[in-house]
């Protein structure tokens, strides 16, 4: 499922020091164990992996066929890292596939069997697949666990990147930035934006200009890469940590606070 991957830091914007009792993180327990002495899916991974296997079985006919595991693969392992061919044709051969005239895919017991195999060899990359879908250490699912933008944050996502697609660059920071930011950080914020002193043959998708920025927007709009959220969806500080969408960068590991102002979403920092 997820590749293993070597990761630096880097993020949108600076974090601000913790306000009230709601940006406090909760430290998370020891991760529990997947696999018994026996190496035998555990009750508790096997409850999410029949949880995971529901949720992608979208015609809900008891089967993951190809097209709803390629969907898993994609959530899993990023745009562009879905399933292959080969790897499609190894699930079949190995894991319990039925193929009948009731129905085509894998099965619960060969969903089970393919991560049971996976966890015995690399267990980090099956927590890696856990947390992406939403599961904490405890392998409860964490709220929110769909790992995308979703009510009012969602429609001020839009709103920005529609804003910054059309170029209005002032409407634009005065929707994403906090009340507090002065005007001189306001301009220096959109001269970085509109490329106002950038390195002769700078890439136009640099996380520093306009381009960049609206890529991982997009990926907190869409899930796209996202590999972690945390916070309160409703009222906020609410995290999205992401691979970045930067061509070259995609060993980068990227992150943006949102924060609620007044009653309106504005990106901390």
């Amino acid at each position: 499922m997820a590749k293993a991957k070597q990761r630096s830091s880097r993020k949108t914007a600076p974090k601000r020091k913790p306000r009230g009792d709601k940006q406090e993180k909760i430290e998370e327990l020891p991760p529990v164990a997947l696999l018994d002495d026996m190496g035998e899916c555990t009750p508790a991974f096997k409850r999410a992996l029949v949880q995971l296997f529901a949720r992608f079985d979208e015609d809900r006919d008891r089967l993951l066929n190809e097209e709803e595991l390629k969907k898993y693969s994609l959530v899993c392992n990023g745009e562009g890292n879905g399933f292959s061919e080969e790897e499609l044709n190894d699930i079949k051969e190995f894991f319990d596939w039925k193929d009948s005239p009731e129905g085509t895919g894998l099965t619960l017991r060969g969903w089970l069997q393919l991560y049971m195999t996976q966890t015995q060899g690399r267990e980090d990359d099956t927590w890696e697949d856990l947390t992406k879908m939403g599961y904490d250490s405890q392998l409860k699912l964490r709220t929110p666990y769909s790992l995308k933008a979703e009510g009012e944050l969602k429609a001020k996502l839009e709103e920005l990147i529609k804003l910054g697609e059309e170029g209005k660059l002032v409407e634009f920071i005065d929707a994403f930035v906090m009340s507090d930011v002065d005007q001189e950080d306001r301009d220096a914020f959109r001269d970085r934006l509109s490329g106002v002193g950038a390195e002769e043959g700078s890439s136009p998708d640099d996380p520093g200009q306009i381009l960049g920025l609206l890529a991982e927007l997009r990926c907190c709009l869409t899930g796209t890469n996202v590999t972690k959220v945390e916070g309160d969806l409703e009222d906020g500080p609410l995290e999205f940590t992401f691979d970045s969408p930067a061509p070259g960068l995609e060993m980068v590991e990227r992150g943006v606070v949102f924060v609620k102002e007044d009653g309106r979403w504005c990106v901390e920092g």
